[in-house]
Formats: structure tokens, sequence, C-alpha cells
């Protein structure tokens, strides 16, 4: 034992026990960073409020903490802190700055911080992850670890692509595994998923804009490993083709425009890059030339032929065009899709997207420099919604995202948020192209293409986004490809090192407050997804009838945590439900108190997130419920509606619910002049053109009540069954 103590003492004297654990940490980081790219796409749980990006983001979190705890071990037992300057420092600094700040003056801090709740990635908290997970990355990881970093990001996109093959032909992956379905089939989801895929992502265009990305990784590989000396050259070609093919034609039935238009700009440049790079530098072969334009040349046919194949959302399939069914078939007109426009597309969604940019337009004149919050576009938008948006198809939906996220930068965060994000695109672009530039010139034998192919997933992403929204998977992209580039280039080994003294017990006490922080912040991630998971269950027992069981497991979710609005909304209605039923069991009493702890609790949501209409709405309806318990309900009811209806002044469903306050507390003048402004917003609002036909009935005034009802005969039914009979009354 004394042998033992004096043989580690004397390692620890030479310093060998410190580059063991330090070797150990950093593979550590490196394992942590590949199930990182493994696992986040694939992660999905059916149990909490949102399957995808909120486990998707917990994950994040999770990985996030752990990868920068092993990192500041990693710093104190080396005795110096390691870290690799970069051209994204600064503008890192800057676009984290901006959102900070825009935090600090949102309409809603929660939000601001975490995100829109159903959304959750966007949140500063979001930013502040992924701007870490860059520094740890090029600080921690080399060319050889993101060789293999690469490979696990090919393995999750290859069962994510076989995920969403399997859809194509009827069959999920996720009814099977779903317990509560165990079905082959697709029969777990509402979603039209075997006509547009989107696995294990959640939605089609968040899945083709990440699968864009990965696909000139794949063009890559292909064309390096027929640089490098193999005796499975032959297999390695045909493998990356394949896997080319696999990503390409998941693409394909996800039928996104948005995700095709990114596929066409990587294709172009990545292979224009290529050739300028090849045709520039002198030290390339001509027979590496040849082997350049061969390649092109394969992957140009087998991409005509897939799209041939398969179709697109704007051209027929193969198959189609043999049977002559070209004007009907489900390749061209998507057969009932299910959701909102700018989510499934459809013909009109060009004009409901323009509708929503120009409401974010609005956002942005008025909120100029910091916006209104961090992802508060769902609380800024109905102040400024169009007034044409009442007449669309998509009239009453609520839109979170501005659905293009440069205008959704500029309205939540200002112009000063908008230009950091445009400064960090920027250096993005200029720190990938020299490092490509860079590496064809130093190195033209060993995949040379990798910085160009990263590039060319990069500017991928930017046509996504104008025309949509990141999601977890692509924001993490977004910056792990540029820190990728940064390990694959020959300057990669500028790592700042400022040395300390030997290890001592400060260093120690350093890595047990360091692993102490950890296991804090990871016990807040876990209580905060394990709330969310217990307001799932208890909104699933709402919705089921079962509102004691439902009631109880929110009230869990509350004491977990406290300042989350909708949970306290939510908490409400089930007790309204309860305080409605206890009435009709003639237990006044108890009803009271059950009636005005709901009211305290939707009180309590409104108090916590005062900027959100929805939870004003959800208030005034549950006042209405009550009433009966207590009349004085319909006055706060209406006043609730008041307030809501200056946040959207334009929002044709909110100012009809409140002309019926106005009419349900007698004042039927008011209720008549804010239903006409409804319909003046509206004009083919079939409930309110009846409802102000019924008003000026009761106010005696039935010419106007018979040119409402003649309106909804002529233009809008004419087979309204209550207008003809109210018509018919009428006797004019």
């Amino acid at each position: 034992m004394t042998y033992q103590v004096q043989f580690l003492r004397g390692l620890r004297a030479h310093g060998f026990l410190e580059i063991a654990m330090s070797k150990t940490i950093t593979k550590l980081i490196e394992y942590l960073f590949f199930l990182l790219l493994l696992l986040t796409p694939l992660v999905v749980f059916p149990k909490t409020s949102e399957l995808f990006e909120f486990n998707k983001m917990i994950l994040t979190y999770i990985f996030t903490v752990l990868i920068i705890s092993l990192w500041i071990i990693r710093i104190i037992i080396e005795g110096k802190v390691i870290f690799r300057r970069s051209l994204l420092d600064i503008p890192l600094i800057v676009f984290l700055i901006s959102q900070f700040l825009s935090t600090i003056v949102s309409v809603d801090y929660r939000t601001s911080l975490l995100g829109y709740y159903s959304r959750f990635h966007g949140g500063f908290m979001s930013s502040v992850s992924y701007s870490f997970v860059y520094w740890a990355y090029v600080s921690n990881m080399n060319r050889e670890s993101t060789h293999k970093a690469l490979k696990f990001l090919f393995s999750s996109a290859l069962i994510v692509s076989m995920w969403g093959i399997l859809e194509q032909t009827g069959h999920s992956l996720s009814c099977l595994l779903f317990p509560e379905f165990k079905s082959f089939d697709v029969s777990c989801w509402v979603q039209d998923v075997k006509n547009r895929v989107f696995a294990t992502i959640g939605q089609p265009n968040w899945l083709a804009a990440w699968i864009v990305v990965i696909i000139p990784l794949a063009w890559a590989y292909g064309i390096s490993n027929k640089l490098k000396k193999s005796n499975y050259k032959v297999l390695n070609k045909l493998f990356w083709i394949m896997l080319s093919t696999l990503f390409l034609l998941t693409l394909l039935y996800t039928k996104s425009r948005s995700g095709l238009g990114a596929f066409v700009l990587a294709f172009f440049l990545f292979w224009i890059s290529t050739f300028l790079l090849f045709s520039f530098n002198k030290i390339h072969t001509t027979v590496l030339k040849k082997l350049i334009v061969f390649s092109f040349l394969i992957t140009l046919l087998m991409t005509g032929f897939i799209i041939f194949a398969v179709g697109t959302p704007w051209t027929p399939r193969l198959r189609d065009l043999i049977s002559n069914q070209q004007s009907t078939t489900d390749s061209q007109q998507p057969a009932a899709p299910v959701g909102p426009a700018l989510e499934v597309g459809g013909t009109e969604s060009g004009k409901i997207r323009g509708i929503v940019w120009k409401g974010a337009i609005d956002i942005w004149k008025h909120y100029p420099i910091l916006g209104t919050g961090v992802e508060t576009f769902a609380f800024s938008y109905y102040n400024f919604r169009p007034v044409e948006h009442n007449l669309v198809s998509e009239w009453d939906y609520l839109y979170n995202k501005a659905h293009n996220e440069y205008l959704n930068f500029a309205a939540t965060t200002g112009t000063l948020g908008l230009l950091s994000y445009l400064f960090l695109i920027g250096a993005v672009l200029y720190q990938i192209t020299k490092i490509s530039i860079t590496s064809s010139q130093k190195d033209p034998n060993s995949y040379i293409l990798l910085p160009i192919s990263l590039l060319a997933g990069f500017s991928s992403i930017l046509v996504t986004n104008f025309f949509g929204f990141s999601v977890v998977i692509v924001a993490l992209l977004f910056l792990l490809y540029p820190a990728m580039a940064v390990t694959l280039g020959h300057e990669s080994k500028s790592v700042e090192e400022y040395k300390f003294k030997t290890l001592s017990n400060g260093q120690i006490l350093g890595i047990l407050i360091s692993c102490t922080l950890a296991l804090i912040l990871l016990y807040s991630i876990s209580k905060y997804w394990y709330a969310d998971y217990l307001y799932a269950q208890g909104k699933l027992n709402n919705d089921a009838g079962n509102f004691v069981k439902g009631r109880e497991l929110i009230n869990r979710a509350v004491s977990l945590s406290p300042k989350e609005s909708i949970f306290w909304s939510e908490l409400s209605s089930s007790t309204a439900t309860l305080a409605l039923f206890a009435a009709k069991q003639n237990d006044s009493e108890l009803a009271k108190q059950l009636a005005n702890s709901a009211v305290i609790e939707s009180g309590n949501a409104v108090a916590l997130s005062p900027a959100n209409v929805n939870l004003k709405r959800d208030m005034a309806a549950r006042l209405v419920d009550l009433a009966p318990l207590n009349p004085n309900y319909i006055i706060s009811a209406r006043d609730t509606l008041i307030e809501a209806s200056r946040l959207a002044p334009t929002e044709a469903k909110l100012q009809y619910n409140l002309s019926i306050a106005h009419l349900r507390v007698g004042d039927y003048a008011k209720a008549i002049e804010v239903m006409e402004k409804v319909i003046d917003m509206k004009p083919d609002y079939r409930q309110a053109r009846y409802a102000l036909a019924l008003m000026y009935i009761d106010a005696d005034e039935k010419q106007k009540a018979k040119d409402q009802l003649e309106y909804i005969l002529n233009n809008l039914n004419r087979d309204d069954v209550e207008a003809r009979r109210e018509l018919t009354e009428l006797g004019l």
C-alpha cells in the first residue's frame, strides 16, 4: 500500500495523473459532442406538451451543461485557460448582447428567456447554449474528432431518412414505438405524414431544412474518398452515392418548397466553388480535375433521375406521366393536408406569408431599436396584425413566428438584433470561405472539399430561414458548422494558453464547485422538463373529462414551475369545470370557493404574461362560464375582453366576443357598434352577420336585419337554415 501511494505521488509530481485525467476528460467531451449530433434529431417523447422541439431543446441544454462543466474541469486540471480564438468570437458576443438587451426590455420576460411555450427554441438561454457549444467545440475538438463527429451526424441522418421514407409508405416507426398505439401505420398522427413526411423532426419543412444542410457533406466525402488510396474504393464510392440519394429522396418526400430551393442553392454553390478552387490552384493535377467533373456529372444525373421519378411540388412523378394523371395526382395536389397553410404549403400560403411579413415590419417600425423582446412575436403581432388577415383561410390562427427568421429578429429584437444576426452570418460565411481556400491550397489530396460542403450546407439554412424559421437541430448546425470548419482548417492549433501553477487544493475546490453547479443546473433542467410532463398529463386528463386528476397533476406542475402562465390557465380551466359540477350537485358553497379559485388562477396567468392576448381571451371565457355562480363575472369578462381588444384591435373573433360581452351586460348600442366594426374587418364572417341581424331585430331595426340575412343567403350560404328562418319571420 505504501509503495502504491508513493507511486501515485511520483506520478502526480511529474504531472502524469493530470495528463491522464485531461485526456480522459477530452475524450468525454468528444463523446458528448458525438451523442449531441446523434441523439438530438432522434429524440421524441409523446407524453410532454410538445413531442419534438421541447425534448430536443432539453437534451441540448443537458449536453451543454455537461460539455461546459468538463471543459472547465479540463482547464483547472491542466492549469491553463484552453480557449481557441476564432473570427466568430466578437460577432457572437455582439449577438448575445443584443439578445440580452432585448430580453431586458421584453413585453414578456420569461418568453424571451426560455422561448415561446410550444416552440422553446429561440429564447435567450437557447442562444447562450448554442454559443457555448460553439466555443467548446473549437476549443476541445480537432480534425480527427470532427471527422468522427460527422459520422455520427450521418448516422442520425440515415436513421431519420429511413424513418421518413417508411412514413411515405404508410408505416411510421413513431406509431410502432408509442406505447398507446403500437401499430406499424400512421394512425397516431393527425397530420398527413404519408403525404409529407417529418420522421422524428416534427414538421416537413423542418426535416427538409435539416437534411439539406447535410447533403453537401455526403458529396464531399464521396469525392474525398475517391482521392484516398483504399482497397474499398468502389464500395466507398457506392456508399456515398447511395447515402446522398437517400437524403435527397427524404427531402423530396417532405414536399418542402423552401427545402428544395435551399437544395438548389447548396448544389450550385458546392459544385461552382469546387470547380473554381480546382481551376485556379495549379497544384491540382489534370487527373484530379477530371475526377471532379466526373463526380459532378454522376451527382447531376442521379439528382435529376430521382427528382424526375419522385416529383416535386411543381412537377409530377414519373408514374403519373406514364398513367396520364397529371391534373389531380396526390404529388401535385396533396390530399387534405392538415395544418396551417404556412406549415403545409398550399395555394394561398404566399399571400398569408406576405400579410404576416407586413405585420412584422410594422412591429419593427414601432419598436425599431430592441424590438418587443426575444421570441415575443406571438404577442406583438396581434397589435399590428393587418386587417386583411381576417380575409384569408388562416384568419383565426395564432402566429408565434413571422415565418421569416430575419423579419422575426427585426420585430422581436429590433434593428440591433437584426444587424447583429446579419453580422454573425457574414462572419460565418467569411470564416468558412477563408478556410475552404486555405485548405485547398495547402492540402490538395485529403478531404479538401469538406469546408466547401460546410459552406454550402450553412448557406442552405439562409434560404429555409427566409421562408420559415430555424428549429433546434438546424440552430445547432448553424454554429457547429463554422466550428467544424475551424477544426478542419490549418490554423486550428491557435489556442490561447494562460498557464496557472501546479494543481493545488484551490483547483480541486474549483473542480468540486464546477461539478456542484453542473448538478444544480441539471436539476433545474430536469425540474423544468418534469413540470411540462405533469402539465401535459394534467391537460390530457382534463380533455378526457377527468378534471379531479387533471387538476391534481397541474397543481404539481405549478408548484415546480410557478411562473409558467399557461400552467395557471389550464389549472383555472379544470377548477372552473369542477366549480360548475359542484353547482350541479347543489353544493353551492364548494362551487363558489372553486369559482373564486378559478378566477384567481386565471388572474395569475394573465399577471405573469400581461401581453398574452390568448390568456385574456381564456380568462374572459372562464368568467362567462362561471357567471351563473356570480353575475358580476359577466362585467369582469367584458372588461377583460376590452383589455384584450386593445392589444388585438384587428382580430375579428376577439372583437366578436367583445360585442357579445357588451350584449350580455345589456349595452345593445355598444354591442351593435362593435359588431358592425367586425363586419367591416371581415365581411364573410357568417356568425357576426347573423348575430348582428338578431341585434337589429331586438333594436327594432328590421331593414338592417334583413340586409344582413340576405347577405348571408346571397353571398355566403344559400342554404343557411337559420338565416332563412329569421328572414321569413321578419315578413319584409
